[in-house]
């Protein structure tokens, strides 16, 4: 029997490791898709066997027309994979999805397919693109006869994005307002699935009117109707989530949360969004429950610690904002069962999750620009230098580097819960303490700016090239431009940056690094200007590009140098920026808009964000003559 078991063990290994290496396979197709290398997809797709799925991916690959249906499957398959941003996603559909060419009939498929759409690129791209893309959807729909029962159901579906956008607003008046109407046309079609979608908005604006019960009710509403469906809708899941928190949050009715957490925790697929709540649930029992006791009893453990510890390695696979409640809410576990210093440490867990994800979304919009220069860069100096490390080489050593910090940070953490000796009221006061350290994302953020500006003046220090390194010095001028920022905003209460003392700072950070050797005379003029971050940290790389050129290109030893910067705001509510030295300036016939270096091209995309006009002149000097508007000015626009 033991050789018969040892078989029987190899197969299923076998069988498993290659299911991976197919998964592997059908993502790396999807991504050279959408890279447009169909080559390379060809070939890859010669290695996996064939089903439904990869039969469509041939089809693309070959070039050969699909189906709206086809089109949403490959949508949805790709556009749900953590790895892959969706913008790349959204640009290969808008390359290639045409609208329907029969005007006689309206095309659901279409129009269900562009309607999820707009939604991942309201959650995950930008709200411009996804009200270009509804109001392109709104034409196609409307150019249809409304009589039509589908006719209405589309133009039903396509209000969703509207509701959304007064949910942002806060406007509960007028988006609960167009959310019943939809419901209340929904209702009379006899459409389940969109009475669904507009119960499902609705609870948003109960949530933001406090009022618990209805929202309770209106869910268990959408619930009974996705009981009458054949098939659920993508709704399903949320729904019963969202109830389950509503119940816990309420209290006294723990036979119907452990009843909707088992039709989570039972299916497979979303068996691991269960853990987060389990441990909000325990939070809120009595120390004796016995429902507590079950709990345990289900993750075959024996405490609350030991349970905290497997949900923690059970949801590793979690995106980082869904591993966030599970280390949140078990904490808040631990505090309950009077676990502090466990709670303390995963308290921090969570707090250092935060920080990380609030850097990486900030830094995006720049990043991705700053990558495509970087791999240019590499790929000079892999031609000009064979002996210099690999770009994956870097990769590792910054990640190795990252995980010493976190090592050493943890280690501190784990030295300090030891050294705590105080009474339970005092550690109890300490967790209150580490909630409030959140507010200071600004200051957490501008330390980890530094951080990385660090990074990059080691890594600075190995490189030979002098193209390189200046660019590398650049880019840690900008980061640093971007830490002053957020260092002004932690300091100041109002959550504005006050503008005159920013610029003061920043010239004298560059004067230090540049004009160590010439004798400058500054003026700035930038009283009682004070501006949002979405305003401010486009304009202080503006400010930081512009000063950076003046040190490099307009001021010498032998001379009297000069720098002026003013902020005015003009009678029409927009603002200018001028910014003047007395250096040779730029040549005549050179056109600012159609620059090539990296900073004025920067400048260039980083005045359109502004929604501005960019002016730049010689007369005793060079002089830019910035006009901008403000965060608000701008909304009202869009």
């Amino acid at each position: 029997m033991k050789p018969l078991l040892q078989i029987i063990i190899f197969v299923f290994s076998i069988t498993i490791f290659s299911q991976e290496n197919k998964i592997d396979s059908i993502h790396k197709i999807e991504e050279l898709i959408l890279d447009k290398k169909l080559d390379s997809a060809s070939i890859y797709l010669n290695k996996v066997s064939e089903n439904n799925y990869t039969a469509l991916l041939e089809k693309i690959v070959n070039g050969k027309s699909l189906s709206y249906a086809e089109q949403y499957k490959f949508f949805t398959q790709v556009s749900n994979r953590q790895s892959v941003r969706f913008e790349k996603v959204s640009n290969y559909l808008n390359e290639n999805l045409q609208e329907p060419e029969n005007r006689k009939k309206i095309n659901s498929d279409y129009v269900f397919l562009q309607w999820t759409h707009v939604s991942k690129l309201r959650d995950e791209v930008s709200l411009e693109k996804a009200s270009q893309l509804q109001k392109d959807l709104e034409n196609y729909v409307n150019s249809f006869d409304a009589s039509n029962v589908d006719v209405q159901k589309e133009k039903i579906r396509i209000t969703t994005h509207p509701i959304v956008m007064y949910q942002i607003q806060q406007d509960v008046k007028n988006g609960k307002k167009l959310c019943l109407e939809s419901l209340e046309k929904a209702e009379k079609l006899g459409d389940k699935k969109l009475q669904i979608v507009f119960l499902y908005h609705l609870t948003d604006f109960l949530i933001i009117e406090g009022k618990l019960q209805e929202y309770i009710d209106v869910s268990e509403k959408s619930l009974q109707l996705e009981n009458e469906l054949p098939e659920h809708s993508p709704y399903y899941f949320s729904i019963i989530q969202h109830l389950i928190d509503a119940y816990i949050y309420k209290g006294d009715n723990n036979k119907r949360v452990t009843e909707l957490l088992d039709k989570l925790y039972l299916n497979e697929s979303t068996k691991i969004q269960t853990y987060s709540l389990y441990a909000k649930l325990i939070s809120r029992l009595d120390n004796n429950s016995p429902l507590k006791q079950e709990i345990l009893n289900k993750f075959e453990v024996s405490n609350v610690v030991e349970f905290v510890k497997k949900i923690e390695v059970l949801g590793k696979d979690l995106n980082p904002n869904d591993f966030f409640h599970i280390l949140n809410e078990g904490a808040h576990a631990l505090e309950k069962n009077e676990y502090y210093q466990e709670a303390i440490r995963y308290k921090d867990k969570a707090l250092f999750l935060t920080r990380k994800i609030y850097s990486e979304d900030l830094s995006n919009s720049l990043a991705d620009y700053k990558t495509e220069q970087a791999v240019k860069v590499k790929e000079q100096e892999i031609a000009y230098e064979k002996e210099k490390t690999s770009l994956y080489a870097i990769i590792a050593v910054l990640a190795i580097v990252l995980l010493l910090i976190a090592l050493l940070v943890l280690r501190k953490i784990r030295k300090q819960s030891k050294e705590l000796s105080q009474k339970n009221k005092i550690i109890k006061q300490t967790l209150k303490e580490k909630e409030l350290l959140v507010k200071e994302v600004h200051h957490r953020v501008k330390n980890n700016f530094q951080i990385v500006s660090s990074l990059l003046e080691l890594q600075s220090r190995g490189i030979e090239d002098e193209k390189a390194k200046e660019l590398a010095n650049e880019g840690k001028n900008r980061i640093k431009s971007m830490a002053l920022i957020h260092q002004k905003l932690y300091q100041n209460e109002t959550g504005l940056v006050n503008f005159d003392e920013y610029i003061q700072l920043l010239v004298k950070e560059l004067s230090v690094m540049y004009g160590a050797d010439n004798q400058v005379e500054t003026s700035i003029s930038s009283e009682n200007m004070s501006f949002d971050v979405d305003t401010a940290i486009p304009l202080g790389l503006i400010i930081n590009e512009i000063i950076t050129n003046s040190y490099k290109y307009a001021f010498r030893n032998n001379k009297n140098n000069k720098l002026s910067i003013a902020i005015n705001k003009n009678k029409d509510n927009d603002y200018q920026l001028v910014i003047e030295d007395n250096g040779p300036g730029l040549s005549n016939d050179f056109d600012i808009k159609k620059a090539k270096s990296l900073g004025l091209r920067l400048i260039n995309r980083l005045v359109k964000q502004l929604q501005g006009s960019l002016n730049q002149t010689n007369k005793n000097g060079a002089k830019f003559e910035i006009s901008f508007k403000d965060f608000n000015t701008r909304q009202l626009i869009n």
